[in-house]
């Protein structure tokens, strides 16, 4: 019961959850064929914004068992999780925690005091690897590869990089390391350059439109 909670909040706290769904199905989670689960996740829902743990359930720290900084970890404290460096919705510092998962494959120690990490040097090149991937993303001249995005926010917002606060975190994780940076605004370059050679990414022959979309 306490796991559900936890998880159920975590989630709609980082705005993972269907919110629009609560909002226009509200018998679903507090009507007469509703379960506790779903009351469960209203009432949060409802509050998510005032409250900053659930109901029910105690939080207790727990060491990584690491000795390095591998971007998914703190930097000052390497034992500690990296934080979220953004204000809005948590689907990269959730992307982090994943690759810990996945690639660290992350036990419980017999103790209970610490995390340890099954494949801490796999995962110190994993991070390393991903760093550089997504530095060279748009552009990589190794593999003959070009990644354009039909996507406004390209335009609008590429131009701004340097404020991003997960481009830093990326570019002084390979600095720690003492490798050279890839040359992300030459990225922003040549994929702004083929926009303006292509012009036309995209032809539809026609567009349909079916079915009610509610809005907020």
């Amino acid at each position: 019961d306490s796991f559900l909670r936890l998880a159920g909040f975590l989630l709609l706290k980082c705005a993972l959850g269907d919110s629009q769904h609560m909002q226009d199905n509200k018998a679903y989670y507090t009507g007469a064929d509703s379960n506790t689960v779903r009351r469960m996740l209203y009432s949060y829902w409802k509050q998510i914004h005032q409250i900053d743990s659930p109901s029910g359930v105690r939080w207790n720290a727990v060491a990584l068992d690491l000795d390095r900084y591998v971007l998914i970890n703190g930097r000052r404290d390497p034992q500690s999780m990296s934080t979220q460096l953004t204000g809005n919705t948590c689907y990269f510092q959730t992307f982090l925690f994943g690759v810990l998962c996945k690639v660290g494959q992350p036990v419980l120690a017999r103790d209970g005091e610490s995390v340890q990490l099954q494949n801490a040097e796999q995962l110190a090149v994993a991070t390393e690897s991903m760093s550089r991937f997504l530095l060279n993303f748009f552009v990589h001249d190794d593999d003959k590869v070009m990644r354009p995005l039909t996507n406004s926010n390209f335009v609008i917002d590429f131009f701004r990089f340097r404020d991003a606060p997960y481009y830093g975190a990326i570019t002084r994780y390979l600095q720690h390391l003492k490798l050279d940076l890839p040359d992300y605004e030459e990225q922003y370059s040549r994929t702004l350059a083929y926009f303006k050679q292509t012009k036309t990414l995209h032809t539809y022959s026609k567009f349909s439109l079916s079915g009610a979309m509610s809005s907020t």
